[in-house]
């Protein structure tokens, strides 16, 4: 005998499938509705019971005596305690919401309001915190609280609400869910044969392309389930614009990371020198002096480049705009090259061939840190005693940026792999320069110059040196 699900077409096995697997997921969601909303009401009711104790206590005092010109407001209590009165405003609540509320003295003996629960001897006035308590085959929630105050010693407020109030609540709350489950049944069932009618193939290529990214752990693919603007196809399209801020989360994260060890090597390897000079070498209070400037002036620099890398990811994640404002770009470089100067890497000297009076629209910071990591590259891959020559030329409307070395030079196969984040060379270049590789630093001086809208490229040849040079439109024109 055939099963009667062999009859069924595969869209109508699927509707059948979806309504009893979300009809199963309700009936869960449901239960942990209730198991959650029984945690939250018996905390509310705690609350609660602690909240209407606390503000009685704020509407009892003690008099000694009742005075003829004393305002008394209408429904006031008045009972005599301790050689005087304890005046009950009106805005006691001895039964709100539930909640009664009784005043007691040390004894025990109730001197206002009631109370559903009786004071035992072995438990006289103990419910210091909200706990629980079965009274005539019926749970309650206590809370026992002793005033404060001048003449108020030996009394206690004590609330009682039953558990019932929480039990009724849930019931209406479990009640409503269940006579939902028949309409979401029907209405999943409707809507399932409407959408998978025309929808089926999609599915399965969003389930199958998630699936593949899932196991791969590939966040730059993408769902491609081909043209449309139905729920699908607007499905696949969120997907695939949290997997692109999952991708520039991560790569971000990872450059950072990467990027703030490589800008801090500059300045850290100055205090370390200028540290090591001043302990060995100074003699006088002036060396020392100058040596503490130093280590002053590169600590502020460290300080400037942590903020800037800070901004620089929040610029690669588009937070930020680029900051383009009017610039000397002559005498930025000048100063930029001074300071790369007080390295003295490998002895390699630092000369510069600098046009005077360039200016263009570029951002200072970005800029800055472009040349430095030109600069450092130039000294690492530099050869002892040799030389890095940094030049600025104008060229029509062009700025034309140079830094030109004559170290170890790149394979003509890296040129254009060199500018890849992360990527490493052969490990005898990186033996010969003791160095590491230059991916990281070349990567963020590519995409500085994309931000601000320049063209750099590079020339090598290998064993005699490397130029980089860098184009940037100018506000001046050559006369």
């Amino acid at each position: 005998m055939k099963s009667p699900m062999k009859n069924l077409t595969i869209q109508k096995k699927i509707i059948i499938w979806f309504s009893l697997t979300l009809l199963l997921i309700v009936f869960l969601m449901n239960t942990m509705t209730f198991a959650i909303a029984n945690i939250v009401l018996d905390e509310d009711i705690r609350e609660r019971l602690m909240n209407t104790v606390a503000s009685n206590v704020e509407e009892i005092e003690y008099f000694n005596r009742l005075d003829a010109g004393m305002e008394r407001e209408q429904g006031d209590q008045f009972l005599k305690y301790n050689n005087g009165w304890l005046e009950i405003d009106d805005d006691f609540c001895d039964f709100f919401e539930g909640i009664c509320t009784a005043l007691y003295d040390e004894d025990g003996n109730l001197l206002y309001g009631e109370s559903p629960v009786k004071i035992s001897r072995s438990k006289n006035l103990a419910y210091t915190s909200v706990d629980s308590t079965t009274y005539h085959g019926e749970k309650y929630y206590v809370y026992d609280r002793k005033l404060a105050g001048e003449n108020l010693e030996g009394l206690w407020l004590r609330g009682v609400v039953s558990k019932n109030e929480r039990i009724n609540i849930l019931y209406n709350t479990v009640r409503l869910s269940f006579w939902l489950l028949p309409v979401l049944a029907l209405l999943t069932i409707l809507g399932g044969y409407a959408i998978t009618r025309r929808s089926f193939l999609p599915v399965e290529q969003i389930a199958q392309s998630a699936r593949e990214i899932g196991e791969s752990g590939d966040l730059s693919r993408r769902l491609d389930i081909g043209p449309g603007n139905d729920e699908l196809h607007q499905l696949a399209e969120a997907f695939n614009n949290m997997f692109e801020r999952l991708e520039k989360s991560f790569e971000s994260e990872r450059q950072f990371t990467s990027d703030a060890s490589h800008e801090l090597r500059t300045p850290t390897s100055v205090i370390l020198a200028q540290a090591e000079y001043g302990l060995e070498l100074a003699d006088s209070e002036e060396e020392y002096r100058e040596s503490l400037e130093v280590i002053k002036r590169q600590a502020n620099l460290m300080n400037d480049m942590i903020n800037r890398l800070l901004f620089f990811t929040r610029l690669e994640q588009g937070t930020e705009p680029v900051n383009m404002q009017d610039t000397d770009l002559s005498t930025l470089v000048e100063d930029i090259c001074d300071k790369q100067r007080m390295l003295q890497c490998k002895d390699i000297s630092l000369a510069t061939d600098i046009q005077p009076g360039i200016h263009v629209e570029t951002d200072c910071s970005l800029f800055t840190r472009m040349l430095n990591n030109l600069c450092s590259n130039a000294y690492k891959y530099g050869k002892p005693h040799g030389n890095i020559t940094v030049s600025l030329k104008q060229s029509q409307d062009l700025a034309i940026l140079s830094v030109a070395d004559d170290g170890i030079g790149i394979a003509r196969e890296n040129l254009e792999k060199i500018w890849n984040r992360f990527y490493q060379v052969e490990p005898s270049r990186n033996q010969e320069t003791d160095g590491g590789g230059i991916g990281l630093g070349l990567s963020m001086v590519k995409q500085i110059a994309d931000l601000l809208g320049g063209e750099i490229t590079v020339e090598s040849t290998l064993g005699k040196g490397t130029v980089f040079t860098f184009a940037l439109k100018t506000k001046n024109k050559n006369l």
